[in-house]
């Protein structure tokens, strides 16, 4: 049976703790909206790494969402953003997760860094790098990609992950937290979208990607 670490049931209090506190962050333009992320992520998987979840003007508040293998929902929807994390799992034989690094709910990246500049907004970004930089220790997966330079600014920065080019895989790895050690991580370009990878690229990110595999 596959272990999974049930992210509703252990950081819904601390979501809400955030995203309820009207106090502190209700005048951040986003707050209204509420957050959005997976109900479970796959311990030992591929964790495919973004930025936030998107939103439009008819989406509901907060939720937990539940994709299976194949990218589909409970109710049986898909959606283009999971098309390439199934295929790279597919053709690597490893089950993927995945974890937006905020909760906020916004389509425009720029909006996050205006919202540095409003009242709390530092500390309401922080506050979700927190959870997000736990999940992300406890989902102990195999291999990481990062698919948004945002993301990877912020697993630089805030987060606090260190991360060291090893030759001998010919991609990055975390060298500063026990439970993640030497886990290869790859920074990449969107896999989907306008500025997806180029299909020789989308290419060799899957050779590398079983390469390193078979090495760790």
């Amino acid at each position: 049976m596959t272990e999974i670490l049930d992210i509703e049931e252990n950081y819904k209090s601390q979501l809400d703790n955030i995203f309820k506190n009207e106090d502190d962050f209700n005048e951040i333009e986003v707050f209204d909206r509420g957050y959005g992320i997976h109900k479970s992520i796959l311990l030992n998987s591929i964790l495919f790494v973004g930025i936030n979840p998107s939103f439009s003007g008819n989406d509901p508040g907060s939720y937990f969402i539940h994709l299976d293998q194949e990218g589909k929902t409970e109710k049986g929807e898909t959606f283009p953003y999971f098309k390439k994390f199934v295929d790279i799992s597919n053709k690597i034989g490893l089950k993927w997760s995945h974890q937006d690094i905020l909760f906020l709910r916004e389509t425009q990246q720029k909006s996050i860094d205006k919202i540095y500049n409003q009242k709390n907004g530092e500390r309401f970004i922080n506050e979700q790098l927190n959870i997000s930089k736990d999940i992300i220790i406890k989902s102990k997966p195999k291999v990481i990609i990062v698919s948004n330079t945002k993301a990877r600014n912020y697993m630089k920065g805030e987060m606090g992950f260190n991360f060291e080019f090893d030759p001998n895989l010919g991609t990055q790895k975390i060298i500063n937290h026990s439970e993640l050690e030497n886990t290869p991580v790859f920074f990449t370009s969107m896999l989907s979208g306008q500025r997806a990878l180029d299909l020789g690229s989308y290419e060799r990110l899957i050779w590398h990607i079983n390469f390193v595999l078979e090495k760790i």
